[in-house]
């Protein structure tokens, strides 16, 4: 019923005690658990593992930890057979004078360790089911008086008198026409006269003011006020609605009443603009004596399509949150990728710490991401030890050394499973080749785009010199040594370096290898000409890895800031190079460059002061943000969009104060024109083997992804686009990686991302997703794009599929 009863206490425990559950079939939001339902659920950690012997196990360990009060194990048969506390599962409070929208989804909605059955072996047992309109798996497990274990399973539904139902695209593109479907079910054995209220916000325009309703017994027109559902029946109305909204969310709200009964929903889809995505970005340093001044193109900007934020970073604390938050709007699927994303989390613990900057809110909210960070991360471990992109055997040394280094630096601030990081330095050991380098497995799978003999070994021994693990490995020190008295590559020489001054800072050859890194600077202070890097990265990204290197190399040598020239003009070139959001190109630079800022900030321990920025559009003031001496949080414009005309703009940041921040500017908008570059070095092509379509019908988008070179190619992905009304199917996708078709892939609202460890020259990757239609409309994708992981800029584009779903 929809009033729902108040709950009912569990009967008292018995000897004879079966444990009873019951589970939704299928969940409703996803196959997570419900947060509710994970917080409520009190029972031991045993209890919740599968299989009745575990859950029956768990139910005495818990009767003999409650009754063993004084903790010497010894309670007579008489006591335990007496007294038997068992633990309750907790069951939500539904206030009787509720009548708004279904909103518990809880996949379990009951648990009783301890149900007293009758002589013959039956128990009645009752409980609140959750809003879903569902079916429920209810599994009994019990022991018998004799010892012997049974259980068995059953199925009941979860029905509503009067119920509503609908399923909404997750996202749509402005223009997207959708043929809405609302079903209504008389679950009642009499006829009723019911009345349908719709609500649409202001994204979409309602096509028709009356909908077409759809019986079983055929179709008819007619108002939404007198709806006749007959015993039984089920009906299905159809509201036709147009996307007009450039981007946003989009409420949905559905009411269905009759006779007292009344049935609610409220959703939302996410609405995007047409077109291909284009981002300006501009960063750099300002202050009184240097205002910043960025001109930017917004030529071929499709109207109302601009967002735009300025953000600029007071410390290095802003510098890390902003630079996480923007690696999470890329893809993130694989070791490094989440290695990356969750290392400014433990930069943030550690600045907060070593700076006594105590906040308990950014404290608890970077305490949970590294929680789900380090179970993530520790999922890469490969069966045979060691970690690889992917997680699959054999494991690969340089990512096996990037994460020690990240582990070791976790531990001061995290409980890290010490066993799992021995057990990982360990095997990195038995890699040696006793020859000064490291052993490369003949079956590593990304051969064709894997970095060099001498940057793999120079980026292992950085790796295991930061987490202070180099003891007993002369010969591969003297190897580094060697290297950095004769590479004129400024990457692996920044390697060497920062190794040598973390093994041998009062070396001789040491300081050498520093004059030699100090020669190799541009003039505008980066560190450009490197062949590759751990990552294969190119272009600006491989400058910023180095640059960063170099930084920290020369920081690590400049305690009485002997190069305090080059040190500053390199950060400058850094602040100049980060993206609008407050990341570096790809995650390996951003890591990098944060690193080398937050290394810097306490290198100069700059003054800080009070003052005043200012933005300015088009020679016309729009806002001001006044802060205080000490501020940690980044200040942030981002509601000036409207301000920006199409053509060309002019941003300035005027400072008022003594103060000099490194700032970051953002502008995105779409485009009917591709922005594919002409560096890219693959190609993507999308089609759809049916434009036209019935609803339910099953159809392949099939995505060409060819590398246009003759060399082989490092990472690759490719960022598919799926039209609003059709749902990938994921056990297709996990096909297509068991399968080899793909190494990896992941999954957005409406876009698929493929990935390839590597390409082989002239390759050529012919992939079919199996979509479904699921909700009638006209719908146009997201544009698809494929690219290099590490080197992000230099993307190629393809036309976005169109598809029409038919009833």
């Amino acid at each position: 019923p929809m009033k729902k009863p108040a709950p009912r206490a569990p009967g008292p425990a018995r000897a004879a005690s079966p444990v009873v559950a019951a589970d939704a079939d299928r969940p409703v939001h996803g196959g997570a658990k419900d947060k509710k339902e994970m917080v409520n659920d009190e029972r031991p950690k045993a209890a919740r593992a599968r299989g009745p012997a575990a859950r029956i196990a768990a139910q005495g360990e818990a009767r003999r930890f409650d009754m063993d009060e004084d903790g010497d194990g010894l309670r007579d048969q008489k006591q335990i057979a007496g007294w038997a506390p068992v633990r309750v599962f907790p069951v939500p409070e539904y206030p009787k004078a509720y009548d708004g929208p279904r909103t518990d989804f809880r996949e379990t909605i009951y648990w009783n360790a301890s149900v007293e059955t009758n002589k013959d072996g039956n128990a009645d047992v009752a409980f609140v089911a959750n809003d879903a309109i569902t079916s429920f798996r209810a599994t009994a497990e019990g022991v018998s008086a004799g010892g012997v274990v049974g259980g068995g399973e059953s199925t009941l539904p979860s029905k509503m008198p009067l119920a509503l139902e609908t399923h909404l695209p997750t996202e749509v593109t402005q223009g997207d026409e959708l043929r809405l479907p609302v079903t209504l079910t008389n679950e009642t054995d009499g006829d009723l006269d019911a009345s349908l209220d719709a609500h649409f916000g202001a994204a979409f325009a309602l096509a028709s003011a009356v909908p077409e309703v759809e019986r079983a017994s055929g179709r008819w027109q007619g108002g939404i006020d007198h709806l006749r559902l007959k015993a039984g029946e089920k009906q299905t109305v159809f509201y036709a609605l147009k996307v007009v909204a450039t981007s946003g969310e989009a409420d949905v709200d559905f009411a269905l009443q009759t006779l007292g009964l009344k049935d609610e929903l409220h959703k939302k889809i996410r609405v995007v603009p047409l077109g291909f995505p284009i981002e300006q970005s501009a960063s750099g340093t300002v202050s009184k004596k240097a205002p910043a001044r960025q001109e930017l193109d917004l030529a071929g900007a499709l109207p109302g399509s601009v967002t735009a934020k300025i953000t600029l970073y007071p410390s290095p604390l802003a510098s890390m949150t902003q630079g996480m938050e923007a690696m999470i709007r890329e893809p993130g699927g694989c070791f490094e990728q989440t290695s990356s994303s969750n290392y400014p989390n433990i930069m943030i613990m550690s600045y907060l710490g070593a700076n006594d900057a105590a906040n308990a809110a950014l404290v608890a909210k970077t305490q949970t991401t590294l929680d789900h960070g380090y179970k993530l991360l520790t999922g890469y471990e490969t069966p045979n030890k060691g970690y690889e992109w992917f997680g699959k055997t054999p494991g690969h040394e340089a990512p096996t050394a990037y994460g020690l280094m990240e582990f070791a630096d976790m531990g001061k601030v995290y409980d890290v499973d010490h066993k799992m990081v021995e057990r990982t330095a360990n095997w990195l050991m038995t890699r040696r080749d006793h020859k000064g380098g490291f052993a490369r497995s003949t079956e590593a799978l990304d051969s064709f785009g894997r970095a060099g003999e001498d940057v793999t070994n120079a980026y292992i021994m950085w790796a295991l010199s930061e987490a202070k693990r180099t003891g007993g490995m002369e010969t591969e020190l003297g190897a580094q040594k060697s290297l950095g008295a004769s590479t004129k590559d400024p990457y692996l020489l920044a390697l060497a370096t920062n190794t040598a001054l973390l093994a041998a800072p009062g070396a001789g050859e040491t300081g050498a290898m520093v004059a030699r890194l100090v020669g190799l600077q541009g003039k505008d202070g980066s560190f450009t000409g490197a062949k590759e890097s751990i990552t294969m990265s190119g272009g600006e990204s491989l400058a910023i890895e180095t640059t960063s290197l170099a930084v920290l190399a020369l920081i690590k040598a400049s305690p009485k800031s002997e190069f305090e020239p080059q040190i500053r003009a390199a950060v400058d070139y850094l602040n100049k190079k980060r993206s609008g959001y407050g990341e570096w190109s790809n995650t390996q630079a951003t890591i990098l460059g944060l690193k080398a800022l937050t290394a810097y900030s306490e290198h100069s321990r700059q003054m800080q002061f009070d003052g005043t920025a200012t933005l300015v559009i088009n020679g016309k003031e729009a806002g001001s943000i006044t802060f205080d001496k000490g501020r940690k949080e980044a200040l942030v414009w981002d509601t000036f969009a409207s301000l920006l005309t199409p053509g060309k703009n002019v941003v300035e940041i005027r400072m008022a104060g003594e103060a000099s921040l490194p700032f970051s500017i953002a502008v995105d908008f779409r485009s009917a024109r591709p922005a594919s570059s002409d560096k890219a070095k693959v190609a993507i092509d999308t089609r759809l083997d049916k434009a036209s379509v019935k609803m339910g019908d099953a159809v392949k988008l099939r995505a060409h992804v060819e590398n246009k070179t003759a060399g082989g190619l490092p990472m690759t992905l490719a960022r598919v686009g799926i039209p609003g009304g059709m749902v990938f199917q994921t056990w297709q996708l996990k096909e297509l990686r068991d399968k080899g078709l793909v190494d990896f892939y992941e999954t957005r609202p409406r876009e698929v991302v493929l990935y390839w460890r590597a390409l082989a020259p002239n390759a050529k990757k012919d992939v079919e997703i199996n979509l479904l239609a699921a909700v009638p409309g006209s719908y146009e994708a997201p544009a698809s794009s494929a690219y290099l992981y590490y080197t992000a800029e230099d993307k190629a584009w393809t036309a976005p599929v169109k598809a029409t779903i038919d009833k």
